[in-house]
């Protein structure tokens, strides 16, 4: 038996290799051309760099938001205080306060109580701390936080009872608001 009959009238191994190592006349195997190939990759390469460049300049263009007209997207309410460099002993604490739990009048300068609550597992009591705080700033909530961030000015005691406690209030006892 022959072995292109076994094949079902397929050509056989022998004669595709064949075909493949002898040119066949007539015919010109396609001639690529390097130079206009490397050409056409470095094109790409220079427009995927300076779409790069405009994309990260575009995202970092500003401070504004397209959305909002040229507004701000996030205003913040600090204010300087005098005599803010810190005390040995104290420490500048970032406090994470519900709207609510404290009076909408506050504002930098004013020296606020700190109100503790229990913590989530119910360890802890409410109890008002004695030590009394000066508000640095206070900043409003994120985009997607309902939390603002009052930053006060405290004994480095303070720290660890308000990271242990729930959610916290804070009163006004003197103030030298504006």
């Amino acid at each position: 038996m022959s072995e292109a009959s076994s094949n079902f009238g397929a050509p056989g191994i022998a004669e595709r290799l064949s075909v493949l190592r002898t040119p066949q006349p007539g015919v010109t195997p396609p001639i690529k051309s390097a130079p206009k190939r490397m050409r056409l990759e470095v094109l790409i390469g220079v427009v995927v760099v300076l779409a790069g460049i405009t994309m990260a300049l575009f995202l970092s263009g500003g401070s504004s938001s397209p959305a909002t007209g040229g507004v701000p997207a996030t205003i913040s309410l600090k204010v300087d205080v005098p005599n803010s460099r810190l005390m040995a002993g104290e420490a500048f604490i970032a406090i994470a306060v519900d709207s609510g739990n404290f009076p909408p009048s506050l504002v930098a300068g004013d020296t606020v109580r700190v109100v503790v609550t229990p913590s989530n597992d119910g360890s802890g009591s409410v109890r008002s701390l004695k030590e009394t705080t000066v508000v640095q700033s206070v900043m409003p909530p994120a985009d997607m936080g309902t939390q603002f961030v009052v930053t006060v000015r405290a004994p480095e005691s303070l720290a660890t009872a308000i990271a242990a406690s729930g959610p916290l209030h804070l009163s006004i006892v003197k103030g030298d608001s504006q």
